[in-house]
């Protein structure tokens, strides 16, 4: 049985001291099943918490337009950019003499998201009370995203360096949106709004 977690504590330890809590959720040593379950989880979640910033009119809107997307396939889409994001901390840490493992990775990530659920639906109640701020939230969020990634691995990988490590994620990230952009190409797909 695992032991009692003060979630609301390593949240905040999350904000203030990621590496601590990156070394906490590492330690849980959660299997792989319990991953899945909880990368599923936090996807639904995130999949309700943007339909709600549609209701309020917020970011949301912006980045989805005015059509109402199939609440499915957005979740589909939010799991697999989660298992891609996973599956990229834990290679390319590794490919760059990082020591971290694929749970260790997917346990990150996952808390990640956890934190940003947070800043999300503090966004979205923003939202509804005053829309300037919800902004400036998903502005803040976007920072506190790069600062824990960067932060979490550091941890995972045992880099030292924060630098190269964000640099690193800027890349990678790049890399990625490129790579997807050539694929989704190929196969026909094309972002409204794109050329």
């Amino acid at each position: 049985m695992m032991p009692q977690t003060d979630w609301l504590g390593l949240a905040r330890e999350s904000v203030f001291n990621p590496r601590l809590a990156a070394r906490a959720i590492l330690r849980m040593g959660l299997p792989m099943k319990v991953l899945r379950q909880a990368l599923l989880l936090v996807s639904i979640l995130t999949d309700l918490l943007m339909f709600a910033e549609l209701a309020a009119g917020g970011g949301a809107t912006f980045l989805l337009g005015t059509a109402v997307p199939d609440p499915i396939a957005l979740a589909g889409m939010q799991f697999a950019s989660l298992v891609v994001t996973s599956l990229a901390l834990y290679g390319i840490g590794r490919m760059f003499g990082g020591r971290g493992d694929l749970a260790g990775a997917m346990a990150l990530v996952i808390w990640m998201q956890v934190i940003m659920l947070g800043f999300g639906l503090a966004q979205t109640v923003a939202y509804f009370l005053l829309p300037g701020l919800g902004n400036a939230l998903g502005l803040a969020s976007i920072v506190m995203m790069l600062w824990l990634l960067t932060q979490f691995t550091l941890e995972l990988h045992g880099f030292t360096n924060a630098w190269l490590v964000f640099l690193g994620i800027i890349a990678g990230a790049l890399v990625l949106v490129f790579s997807l952009s050539f694929l989704l190409m190929a196969f026909g797909v094309f972002v409204p709004g794109v050329a």
